[in-house]
């Protein structure tokens, strides 16, 4: 039996009834929605009001996404910024643990400090989560050692740590709300695309000699997404 030679170069390819974009679900749900609520056609579990209730919700959680993501951009810069000064101060801690324990035994007490080995330097951990605990152990080390006075010392690094935990905490709400944006935003586009499918079906049923024309009508115009 010989295999069969498919011709792909002029093979014609079906084009989708329903969008996929959401901008397109968006526009063609509100037309198609308008023309159901005429035609008199039901479907058994779901209605024209729901429909519509599910895009205008759909909309909103796009929208919603699409300002959250310059809120984010600011909440990430502020967050580069609290950690690069961070980063750039512990040389002045590094200098007050060489001045009070010798350059000899310095790096014995890096640790209560919060401060680790990552290859050859001694940093901060740049884990947001494992970097709040090392920078509780530095306020606690700074203390503990009679360098609260110091320039660099609990006032100056407690600054830092306020604001690093506050960048942090914002960052970790906006993932969160994020996240549930757009599972919500999933579950709704699943929901009208299935309404959209089974009012194509319907239509042809209805429609078995003009269902191309009406589809038209409700909106449904493949040539245009």
């Amino acid at each position: 039996m010989e295999d069969e030679v498919i011709d792909v170069k002029h093979k014609k390819q079906k084009r989708r009834v329903t969008p996929r974009k959401e901008v397109d679900i968006i526009t063609v749900s509100l037309m198609v929605r308008k023309t159901w609520e005429k035609s008199g056609l039901v479907l058994k579990w779901t209605t024209p009001d729901e429909f519509e209730q599910n895009t205008t919700e759909f909309k909103r959680i796009i929208d919603a996404s699409n300002h959250t993501v310059g809120e984010r951009r600011v909440i990430t810069n502020r967050l580069s910024i609290v950690n690069a000064d961070i980063d750039k101060s512990l040389k002045y801690v590094k200098g007050y643990i060489g001045e009070m324990f010798g350059k000899n035994e310095e790096y014995a007490y890096y640790t209560q400090f919060g401060i680790v080995r990552d290859n050859k330097m001694y940093i901060i951990p740049r884990d947001n989560d494992t970097r709040e605990q090392s920078l509780e152990q530095m306020l606690q080390a700074i203390e503990r050692n009679g360098m609260a006075g110091s320039k660099y010392g609990l006032e100056y690094w407690q600054s830092l740590y306020n604001r690093f935990v506050i960048a942090k905490n914002n960052a970790a709400a906006h993932d969160s709300d994020s996240a549930s944006h757009v599972s919500a935003k999933n579950d709704l586009k699943a929901k009208i695309i299935k309404t959209l499918n089974a009012l194509v079906f319907m239509i042809k049923a209805n429609y078995p000699d003009s269902w191309k024309e009406e589809l038209r009508v409700w909106g449904f115009q493949k040539d245009k997404y």
